[in-house]
């Protein structure tokens, strides 16, 4: 009966790392058309699983996602643990957001915009009204088309 536990533990265990990486690799995936992110407005969240303010905002930036996904790059900075903000500061850098990333990553639920050229343009954290976050994707829609 132990035997038996261990194993379907060890194997709930490797689902569960599976799942995980397949996760965070589909996530990479999507990010990888965005390497040459220049081309539009980039809008960073870090967020974390264990964050209430995270899961109050996100529905929010979820619906909004899709309504811009096409006008606007959004990057995904996950610090649940040890080993996601490993891949944040990866995923960071590989966008040219390292300094970002190291003042910022303690404040989940962050949500920022940069323009083409890496300038901040909007920034903020425990903000859970959507206008505020459309009217800051609009502008940095409009300021990218000028």
């Amino acid at each position: 009966m132990v035997k038996h536990t261990i194993n379907a533990l060890a194997l709930f265990a490797l689902l569960l790392i599976g799942g995980n990486a397949f996760a965070q690799d589909k996530m990479m995936k999507a990010d990888d058309g965005m390497k040459n992110h220049n081309d539009k407005p980039m809008v960073v969240i870090i967020r974390a699983d264990w964050c209430p303010a995270c899961h109050k905002v996100e529905p929010i930036l979820d619906d909004l996602k899709a309504q811009y996904a096409e006008r606007l790059n959004f990057v995904i900075l996950n610090v649940t643990s040890d080993e996601t903000s490993k891949e944040a500061a990866m995923t960071a850098e590989h966008f040219g957001l390292t300094k970002f990333f190291a003042a910022n990553k303690t404040k989940t639920s962050m949500v920022a915009i940069f323009d083409t050229k890496q300038k901040a343009l909007f920034k903020t954290d425990h903000n859970y009204n959507r206008e505020a976050y459309v009217k800051a994707f609009d502008s940095a829609v409009a300021s990218h088309r000028m």
